[in-house]
């Protein structure tokens, strides 16, 4: 059995404050540590958020164990357990998508080994959007497109892939367009998941495509290959995976592991 470190607290922290890796077209892409406002814990603001030429008054602020963020006269809680000693809390504003005139905030928490990506938007004082990433933490945006770049591990959108191939991590992305958020439907694997020789726990049928109509090669019980990236779109699920002899096809996932568990990652 492989057991890897999960990414501590200290780790997130750092990339969050200090840089990011870009994901895609470096060209286009902004890091994670672009953004228009940094929203300290306590003090209050003024922001056009929704770019109708009036400023929002915004505010982070504390009360006992909850952390809450005030818009003009909309409270929401981004956080019911929040212990500063213990734990890494951020806020800031962004403009995911220049096209659409309105921007978002952002709040990143992290606790012992897991963390956490809200995005709220609003409109004057109403709440339009307020998606949850579990699991997750910003790592860069295309502000032409709209699309967000999170890093995420196995508890995130694609935790059902944890009884197929055990943990891992993935750059999961979403369009922000307007008040709406659009999920992408696959998610490549990096870092230590995309280095991984996984085996097979039994044979296994690698479609050409997410259809599952036509086959495109077997991997036998026992033969190694890479996992490149995780697909789903309702109950239709695969991974898209790489073998020995460089050709990729998609195999679908079930109710039990494709892979021997001493093949997959697991964290300590």
């Amino acid at each position: 059995m492989k057991k890897i470190k999960k990414v501590s607290i200290l780790l997130l922290s750092i990339s969050m404050i200090v840089g990011s890796v870009f994901v895609g077209d470096i060209n286009s892409s902004y890091a994670a540590t672009v953004y228009k406002n940094q929203l300290t814990i306590g003090k209050s603001y003024k922001y056009d958020l929704d770019g109708d030429g009036d400023k929002d008054s915004i505010k982070v602020y504390s009360t006992g164990h909850k952390l809450l963020l005030k818009v003009n006269s909309t409270t929401k809680t981004l956080d019911s357990n929040y212990y500063p000693d213990y734990g890494y809390y951020d806020a800031k504003i962004y403009d995911f998508n220049k096209k659409d005139k309105s921007s978002e905030i952002v709040f990143y928490w992290a606790g012992d080994s897991e963390w956490g990506t809200k995005i709220l938007k609003f409109k004057n004082s109403k709440c339009m959007l307020n998606k949850h990433y579990k699991d997750a933490m910003l790592k860069s945006y295309d502000p032409s497109t709209g699309m967000v770049t999170f890093e995420e591990y196995e508890q995130g959108r694609y935790s059902s892939f944890i009884k197929a191939m055990g943990c891992f991590c993935i750059y999961d992305k979403a369009q922000i367009k307007g008040y709406n958020v659009y999920n992408q439907y696959s998610a490549n694997t990096s870092g230590d998941t995309r280095k991984n020789k996984y085996v097979a726990a039994k044979k296994l049928t690698a479609y050409t495509s997410t259809s599952g109509k036509k086959k495109e090669f077997t991997i036998n019980k026992g033969s190694k290959v890479y996992v490149y990236a995780l697909y789903q779109k309702g109950s239709s699920k695969y991974i898209r995976v790489k073998n020995s002899s460089g050709k990729y096809g998609y195999v679908k996932i079930g109710s039990s592991m494709l892979f021997t568990e001493g093949s997959c990652l697991w964290w300590r």
